[in-house]
């Protein structure tokens, strides 16, 4: 009985060293990622309309459904990158939200899980 004791007080004491230290070295990335952020939107923005414009050039020379439903889900994912720069740029609040760019994501998943199921 004793050992199991010993074992749960070492358990606990091992779990919480480790989750005070574990986090710390995360900290400093939200301060990146609020540097580097204009870049990012635009990089997203720029590759976003650059697969799109492919992925409509393939659907324009090979119309099939499952380059229609890929087409869709960069349709999606370059709205969502212009949202994203229109909003870090000319809103005053953030109108594009964790929940607002989950259903953007939900749209893109979707339409890319029906492109690999149809024939």
């Amino acid at each position: 009985m004793r050992k199991i004791i010993l074992f749960a007080i070492l358990v606990s004491l091992i779990q919480g060293v480790f989750a005070a230290n574990f986090w710390e070295p995360l900290r400093a990335i939200p301060e990146i990622a609020v540097v580097i952020n204009p870049i990012i939107i635009w990089l997203l923005f720029l590759v976003s309309l650059s697969i799109l414009i492919i992925s409509a050039l393939a659907f324009n020379k090979k119309r099939s459904q499952q380059l229609f439903f890929v087409t869709i889900a960069f349709i999606f994912l370059f709205l969502k990158s212009s949202l994203n720069l229109v909003d870090f740029y000319f809103s005053p609040g953030y109108f594009m939200n964790f929940a607002v760019q989950g259903i953007f994501d939900f749209v893109v998943m979707l339409s890319l899980l029906l492109a690999i199921f149809r024939k």
